[in-house]
């Protein structure tokens, strides 16, 4: 569509939007009004720069929907803004659209160690291959538990923290091939499950939850969150929709890198409950209710900020300026 004549039919409401983003509050009618106007003016940009990015009326609108973007997400335009829109927007974004991605890895995961665990329990030969019977013995009445009490609280705490930091970067940056986020979501998976049925075997299923459930829950849920990134990515690449195949690429390595440094600093919590909570003398139910605690703390955050960033049409990706606008390709 011609950028003039779209101005000209819109003019007015780019107009009114712009007019909108300057005020400090809004009522609700204004509010609804304004968030009509800044989709549809969304619209309009993505018309634009497809067929005239360097115009004028581009750049006009561009202006004005970058306005009411910030104002839409109450991103400061002060030194910390990219720091609140990493916070506020990005992040929780990011974690956001990742939800349904999430659960599927969840379940494939539980069902994987549930599966495992009981296979390797009713089966003793395979059990035999991690040992004989003394070595069994030793690793559930002694060693399973030894683990988190063997070090200083915060050397351990540091210690898991960034080896599960790394792990969640590697899922997430080496998603893109596939093989390796199933492969070590697998193994993880195999392990958690003949671990639990060596506990079992020797009558210590209550030290293997008592001290796998409090830094497990929110540990295993945010590797299970670069698991499910990674997997996007690979899906991105193979599958990448209407879009080139290049540009649903970077778009969303652009977004799940995100989460990748958004995991590094949730794991961190993690670690602090792994290395201070799980090996301390106090009563089980809650060490648990800390770990479901501070699990159900990041759902709140990244469904509450993140589900508002949606509605708003905003992206967790950089802004067209930023990124670099697309040239339409028929090459994927």
């Amino acid at each position: 569509m011609d950028p003039n004549l779209l101005a000209e039919l819109h003019g007015n409401e780019w107009q009114e939007l712009a007019g909108l983003a300057k005020k400090n509050t809004l009522s609700p009618d204004q509010t609804r009004r304004f968030l009509d106007l800044y989709r549809a003016a969304s619209k309009d940009l993505s018309r634009i720069m497809t067929v005239a990015p360097d115009s004028l009326e581009a750049a006009r609108l561009s202006a004005i929907v970058h306005r009411s973007r910030n104002h839409l997400s109450a991103v400061p335009s002060g030194g910390l803004s990219g720091l609140s829109r990493f916070f506020v927007v990005s992040l929780p974004l990011s974690l956001y659209r990742l939800r349904w991605d999430f659960a599927i890895v969840a379940l494939s995961f539980l069902a994987v160690a549930v599966v495992s665990g009981i296979w390797a329990g009713t089966h003793p030969e395979v059990l035999e291959t991690f040992g004989d019977r003394q070595f069994r013995r030793q690793f559930a009445e002694h060693d399973f538990v030894d683990y988190y009490k063997e070090n200083p609280d915060g050397f351990f705490a540091v210690g898991v923290w960034t080896n599960n930091a790394w792990i969640a970067v590697q899922f997430v940056l080496l998603g893109i091939t596939g093989v390796y986020v199933v492969a070590g979501l697998f193994s993880n998976a195999v392990n958690v499950g003949f671990s639990g049925a060596m506990m079992f075997e020797f009558d210590r299923a209550s030290d293997f939850f008592l001290y796998i459930l409090p830094h497990g829950i929110p540990e295993i849920s945010c590797i299970i969150l670069a698991a499910a990134a990674g997997l996007r990515l690979f899906f991105a690449w193979v599958v990448p929709g209407p879009r080139p195949r290049r540009d649903k690429l970077t778009a969303e390595a652009r977004s799940l890198l995100i989460v990748a440094g958004g995991l590094v600093l949730l794991l961190f919590g993690s670690g602090i409950i792994e290395g201070f909570v799980t090996p301390n003398p106090i009563p089980p139910a809650l060490k648990i209710t800390i770990g479901v605690l501070y699990t159900a703390a990041v759902v709140v955050y990244a469904w509450h900020f993140g589900r508002r960033a949606a509605r708003a049409g905003l992206s967790a990706d950089l802004d067209a300026h930023q990124a670099g606008y697309s040239v339409i390709s028929t090459d994927r």
